[in-house]
């Protein structure tokens, strides 16, 4: 269970029904759940997993919020900010949060830097207070310094480029200002299919379906990613670039419908400093019902990790098709 929201427990005072949740954490204790859904706690959250766990608990659509942060929606509220991994992401959330609002709390996971949160927001704050440490968090009630200066994640993107196309993604997103080396070995050892529909799975900035289909035009691309940012960066590569694509949210496979004759995906494997298989381990089971008779599933991942034995539940090829640079290129087909 999320140590965050537990932290929060130790602190019922602050959940009312003025008060909002920001940020992305989807691992609800139960205690937590019936708190926010007894008190009409809100959430804004840019995590799908997010906020289909807040829904599960029962709380209504009216509470939940899932997409970019609205600053309109949260000013005369009481914000509690989840203090997310990247640092820069989460100044700039503090950043919006001056313009609508001179106090807020941020509880922060001491292993993402919630101890020295008063430092890290330095010079956005008047008064950072420690008002708790439990659970392995760290509780801030902060005063924050007013600013004019309104956030603008386009101002905060960063690009790279790959094959003469200049690929922007917003804060928080993976691979944000770089490419992946994992991805690199992907795109450059694997060429786009002749024909047919593809998705890129997990998509962030959607370098390999935005890829694939500027290399072959005629692919009918679809898109998809758990992360807000990262749709909302794919949506705007793809109307740069010129390049038609389906862009949706979907938690794996869960909300994508319809067969392809390719899927591509980098999968995530770490959970702040833990290691979580799920993703993959669903991949591999779900991806039979959305592959053609002759479809592939291409995927890259760690060296290390045991994929291709996983994939060998489900399917009966799974081939190491390129191993470099400590990654691994892998080929699934056949499914069962």
């Amino acid at each position: 269970m999320s140590k965050v929201y537990e932290a929060l427990l130790r602190h019922p005072e602050l959940l009312t029904g003025t008060t909002t949740v920001l940020g992305a954490e989807a691992d609800l204790p139960g205690a937590w759940a019936s708190a926010v859904k007894e008190k009409h706690v809100s959430l804004q959250t840019w995590n799908l997993q997010t906020a289909e766990a807040w829904k599960a608990a029962g709380c209504s659509e009216q509470q939940i919020h899932f997409g970019l942060p609205e600053p309109a929606a949260l000013k005369d509220r009481n914000i509690i900010l989840l203090w997310p991994k990247a640092k820069d992401f989460a100044r700039a959330l503090v950043q919006m949060l001056s313009q609508v609002t001179s106090q807020c709390y941020i509880v922060a996971a001491n292993d993402t830097g919630g101890k020295s949160v008063n430092t890290a927001i330095k010079a956005q704050s008047d008064s950072c207070i420690k008002t708790d440490s439990a659970r392995h968090c760290t509780l801030w009630q902060v005063t924050l310094t007013s600013s004019d200066e309104a956030v603008n994640w386009l101002k905060l993107a960063r690009s790279v480029r790959f094959e003469e196309r200049d690929f922007m993604t917003l804060p928080g997103v993976f691979g944000h200002g770089k490419l992946d080396a994992g991805t690199a070995q992907l795109l450059e050892h694997v060429p786009a299919p002749g024909h047919g529909r593809i998705l890129d799975l997990g998509c962030g900035s959607g370098i390999i379906g935005l890829t694939m289909k500027g290399r072959n035009p005629s692919l009918k691309a679809t898109l998809s990613d758990v992360d807000a940012f990262a749709l909302r960066s794919a949506q705007l590569n793809s109307v740069r670039m010129g390049l038609e694509a389906d862009i949706l949210p979907s938690d794996g496979l869960k909300d994508i419908e319809g067969r392809f004759d390719i899927i591509y995906s980098n999968p995530p494997f770490h959970q702040g400093k833990q290691t979580d298989y799920d993703f993959a381990r669903r991949l591999f089971s779900d991806a039979r019902k959305h592959l053609t008779r002759d479809g592939q599933l291409w995927i890259v991942a760690n060296r290390h990790l045991a994929y291709e034995e996983w994939a060998k539940e489900a399917f009966r090829q799974a081939e190491i098709m390129v191993q470099a640079n400590g990654f691994k290129v892998i080929c699934v087909s056949e499914p069962t």
